[in-house]
């Protein structure tokens, strides 16, 4: 199994492609210039000249991610729910999160 997340940011957007044991198979992000689609677009055919075809489960997050996923009809998770999820996992013994965005700063307690 194979899974797909993409973040949507206000300046980048962000892929990878992980497997079931959270092994990193493709990562790569671009700026987006304020065109979203194709910076997507370009991101999805660097990912399928790496990997082949592949299945995977997709969910996308960010400030930009709400509209893609309804374009696109792909999961979406709010950003601190999955900032959340991916500190918890790869590092449990953390207890305080800040993340400097383009647009905004966020500080998670947990």
């Amino acid at each position: 199994m194979k899974y797909m997340g993409i973040d949507v940011g206000s300046t980048t957007v962000k892929l990878v492609v992980m497997n079931e044991n959270n092994d990193i198979l493709f990562s790569e992000y671009m700026r987006h210039y304020s065109d979203i689609k194709n910076t997507v677009k370009t991101l999805f055919l660097s990912a399928k000249n790496a990997l082949g075809d592949i299945e995977a489960t997709v969910m996308i997050t960010g400030s930009g991610g709400l509209l893609l996923s309804k374009l696109l009809n792909i999961g979406f998770v709010q950003e601190v729910i999955a900032t959340k999820t991916a500190v918890m996992t790869f590092l449990p013994e953390t207890d305080v999160v800040i993340e400097l965005g383009g647009e905004d700063a966020k500080i998670l307690y947990l």
